[in-house]
């Protein structure tokens, strides 16, 4: 029972991490109807830039960490305004390939700057873990949990509430009428873009924090793609709850078939998600569209 407990708090508390990475695709796929390929490298460029700040220009963590959110940000405003706008209204496949190549330029300018070596940051979290019981958590995945949940909160409410998270729905249902009734679009899909990479880059430092650094983050912000897909592509508290699915689902695939089955840990969750689009294609979350021709 005991290791049972142990791996489903220890997957929730992975979960948490993935749903992270999970938010920045569904803010930009929510604001600009764009699935990026390449949220994986941008989570770790996040890591790579809160690494250089702590470590290399010897800036406390704290202001490493917003550098590297605003860093983060200019460089999806960027991605947007050089690489993606020229593609409006071209077939969506030129955008998704685009992403894709942004992908690989991504991994190749990590190891060009910073080499294929690991690196840590400096401790924020007290060494000792969170016991309850016979329960261990570390303090890292206690607060990667805790973030997730207020991150989920402030989006949905953003979404819901704000004068600009109501502009982003409107211009990813439709672009044109938004325009029409006097949003600006190329506005609004910038900053989109901007904040899905901030966000991407919390994800990536949380990600860095509990491991390390090094060039492998691109592959597990790549997990996200399952956690997204089984969510709902449009759904925030998708993004969260796919997430745990999936961590909780590779923590006790591990603890109980992995000897058995080697392997299985990585594979579980997309076994998992294809039984869910077979019972619900557009995910556990996800809008049903109708479209009448």
């Amino acid at each position: 029972m005991t290791l049972l407990v142990q791996s489903v708090v220890s997957g929730v508390a992975v979960g948490a991490l993935y749903g992270i990475v999970a938010l920045g695709f569904v803010l930009i796929y929510k604001s600009t109807g764009v699935l990026n390929v390449a949220q994986g490298g941008l989570v770790m460029l996040g890591a790579y830039y809160c690494y250089t700040g702590a470590s290399q220009l010897g800036l406390p963590l704290p202001v490493a960490f917003l550098l590297a959110l605003v860093v983060s940000f200019v460089v999806g405003l960027l991605i947007y305004r050089v690489l993606l706008r020229p593609l409006i209204g071209q077939p969506m496949l030129a955008v998704i390939m685009m992403t894709i190549a942004l992908l690989s330029v991504f991994n190749g300018a990590v190891v060009s700057i910073w080499g294929a070596s690991f690196f840590t940051y400096p401790k924020v979290f007290p060494e000792a873990p969170l016991r309850v019981g016979d329960i261990v958590v570390s303090w890292e995945f206690v607060g990667g949990f805790a973030l997730a949940m207020i991150l989920n909160l402030i989006f949905v409410l953003f979404f819901r509430y704000s004068s600009m998270g109501l502009q982003m729905r409107a211009v990813s249902e439709d672009q044109q009428a938004a325009q029409a009734a006097g949003v600006n679009v190329e506005r609004i899909l910038s900053i989109a873009w901007g904040i899905g990479a901030l966000v991407a880059a919390i994800a990536g430092i949380l990600l860095g924090m509990v491991s390390v650094v090094f060039p492998g983050l691109g592959y597990i912000g790549m997990k996200a793609f399952p956690v997204v897909i089984m969510g709902g592509l449009e759904s925030l508290g998708g993004a969260i709850l796919g997430g745990i699915i999936v961590g909780v689902l590779e923590s006790l695939s591990g603890a109980y078939l992995e000897v058995a089955l080697s392997g299985v840990k990585e594979i579980a969750p997309f076994v998992v998600l294809l039984i869910i689009l077979l019972i619900k294609p557009h995910g556990l979350f996800g809008q049903k569209r109708i479209e009448r021709i």
